[in-house]
C-alpha cells in the first residue's frame, strides 16, 4: 500500500500555461511534448514572448510532488489522480523524475485539501 504521510508537496508562486505551438521558442519553459505540434508549460509571464501560437490555456498552478519513488512503482499516481477526481478536480500530470500536477487556480484549495487528507505536508 502506498502511503503519502509526512510526504511534501510544493506549490509554485506563478501561474503557468499550456501552450500548443508550431516552433519552439527561446523561451523558460518546465516540460516539451513534440508531436505534429509543440505543447509546452510555461510560466504565464513568458506568454508575452510568443508571436503566435496554436492554442493558448492560462491560469494553471504547479504543483510538485516531492516524493523519492522509483521510476517502475505502480499505483502511485493513481492514487492521488484518484483521490482528485473523487474530488472533481481535472488536472494534468507532468511525471518524469519527479511529478508535478498542474491544476487551474480556482481548484487549487481544493487540491491541497485532497493532497492533505491523503498525508501530503505543503512546504511553501
Amino acid at each position: 500500500m502506498i502511503e503519502f504521510v509526512g510526504e511534501e508537496i510544493e506549490i509554485h508562486p506563478e501561474r503557468f500555461a499550456v501552450v500548443k505551438l508550431r516552433n519552439l521558442p527561446n523561451v523558460n519553459y518546465v516540460a516539451v511534448v513534440r508531436n505534429k505540434y509543440y505543447e509546452v508549460v510555461m510560466p504565464e509571464k513568458e506568454l508575452v514572448k510568443l508571436e503566435k501560437f496554436v492554442e493558448c490555456d492560462i491560469g494553471y498552478r504547479l504543483i510538485t510532488l516531492d516524493i523519492n519513488v522509483p521510476l517502475d512503482v505502480v499505483g502511485y499516481i493513481s492514487k492521488v489522480s484518484s483521490a482528485l477526481a473523487n474530488a472533481k478536480v481535472p488536472i494534468l500530470i507532468l511525471s518524469l523524475y519527479t511529478d508535478r500536477i498542474l491544476v487551474k487556480e480556482e481548484f487549487l484549495d481544493k487540491t491541497l485539501s485532497v493532497l492533505k487528507e491523503l498525508g501530503f505536508k505543503v512546504r511553501r
